[in-house]
């Protein structure tokens, strides 16, 4: 059940874990509004700067992350942040099958697990923290996954917090870095990636699976079969923005054949209103609306032809009727004369 820890980085080929319409709306919770951003970072440093003293034991740490946290979102954040951070992923275990013992109190004296260990770790602070949390079992796209590859057993465990009137869902393990294969074996790379944290619950489905169906917190659940033959989607168009329902039906429903093709950006840019489909068709007149920061600027390849974008408020729009081959939206900083970052490519084909 270990297999499971990180997913595919296509435009590196390598192993990064975590990759349209509107972007998707978490709901707030009841009485509260959901922390901004630059809450959310205060939190993290708050975690990731912990002291050694207070990590001796579960209900010590739990005591002392609490005081950063006004919430039970909160709890839930500062809780993952410092796992992430400070758990290390058992490289051996998972190479040689001999995995340490997953126990949350193993976990934080040795700060190695795997996914199991992460997850049981989470818990145990979460209850400990008066959070309603349970570790969820179940099939995940990750490391060592190829397209259409069944699963014969469980290989991955995550979390689950009840607030209020909603469930979210988070991951510790794929939050705590990326991999690689080294000599044969999986060797991970450490960097903290908050994406993992309240998942869009359609977005989280297409690389998690969980056994129990009332696990995945959408209307209308589907089958192990149905994630199997799912096509792989690559996180890093939630990154961006993409409604996770449309996508996940609209596959499901065969009105999708492919997906354009996406990469996490460092800039601010968001897509507002896109084409969901990756493969276009020359002639046919498209819009393109992003959502960017003031000083980001966006440009699209066509051909031999580059277009601009004309910023509307913080809308960045582009009518285009495409010519055979590839459709590339890339973005920079103005002023700048650095590489434009690549973030949405399409293909344009009869």
């Amino acid at each position: 059940m270990f297999q499971a820890l990180l997913h595919l980085a296509r435009r590196q080929f390598s192993i990064f874990i975590i990759a349209c319409s509107i972007v998707a709306i978490q709901p707030a919770m009841a009485g509260n509004s959901l922390p901004d951003n630059s809450r959310m970072q205060q939190l993290d440093q708050f975690a990731h700067k912990t002291d050694p003293r207070y990590t001796t034991s579960v209900p010590q740490l739990a005591a002392y992350l609490s005081k950063a946290a006004a919430t039970d979102y909160e709890k839930a954040r500062v809780i993952f942040a410092w796992i992430a951070k400070n758990i290390r992923y058992d490289d051996n275990g998972f190479n040689t099958g001999k995995v340490m013992d997953a126990s949350p109190e193993a976990v934080l004296k040795y700060r190695r697990a795997v996914c199991d260990g992460y997850a049981r770790l989470f818990q145990a602070l979460g209850e400990e923290m008066g959070l309603d949390v349970v570790k969820v079992s179940g099939y995940a796209k990750g490391y060592g996954y190829a397209p259409g590859k069944r699963f014969p057993r469980t290989n991955h465990a995550w979390n689950a917090v009840r607030l209020n009137d909603r469930w979210m869902l988070l991951d510790p393990t794929w939050a705590a870095g990326s991999a690689t294969t080294a000599n044969g074996k999986l060797k991970t790379i450490y960097r903290y990636d908050p994406y993992w944290f309240d998942v869009e619950p359609h977005a989280f489905l297409f690389s998690h699976l969980p056994v129990k169906p009332e696990y995945q917190f959408i209307p209308k659940p589907i089958t192990l079969a149905q994630y199997e033959q799912l096509a792989f989607v690559e996180a890093s168009i939630f990154r961006l923005g993409a409604n996770g329902a449309d996508v996940l039906y609209n596959l499901l429903k065969g009105k999708l054949k492919s997906l354009p093709k996406t990469w996490k950006s460092d800039l601010d840019v968001q897509l507002a209103d896109v084409p969901l489909e990756g493969r276009l068709t020359p002639g046919r007149n498209y819009t393109f609306a992003i959502k960017a920061a003031d000083d980001v600027e966006l440009i699209l390849k066509n051909g031999k032809n580059w277009h601009h974008f004309e910023p509307k408020g913080n809308v960045h729009m582009l009518q285009l009727r495409p010519v055979d081959g590839d459709v590339a939206i890339m973005a920079r900083k103005k002023g700048t004369k650095v590489n434009y970052n690549y973030f949405l490519e399409y293909k344009a084909v009869k």
